[in-house]
């Protein structure tokens, strides 16, 4: 999920409405690396809007992947395969 969250964060810089700088705070968060990984946590700064709009973009899609039935993680890969 957190390698989800990473790639809406990457588009949101690109598609999340723009305001202006003063009303729209740049802030940085640590991005918690896959689990099991000896990395460290990645430090990811963006607008507070595109923070919004990637929270956002990433609850619709979670819904939407819940409402068809697919588990989250089988439809990125990490899932259990058929043996």
């Amino acid at each position: 999920m957190v390698g989800l969250f990473i790639a809406f964060a990457a588009a949101a810089q690109a598609a999340a409405p723009q305001a202006p700088a003063n009303d729209d705070p740049v802030v940085c968060q640590r991005e918690q690396s896959e689990v099991g990984t000896h990395m460290r946590p990645k430090k990811v700064c963006m607008r507070k809007s595109e923070w919004e709009y990637v929270e956002r973009h990433t609850r619709d899609t979670l819904q939407s992947l819940n409402q068809k039935g697919t588990n989250p993680g089988q439809a990125l890969g990490h899932g259990s395969k058929p043996q």
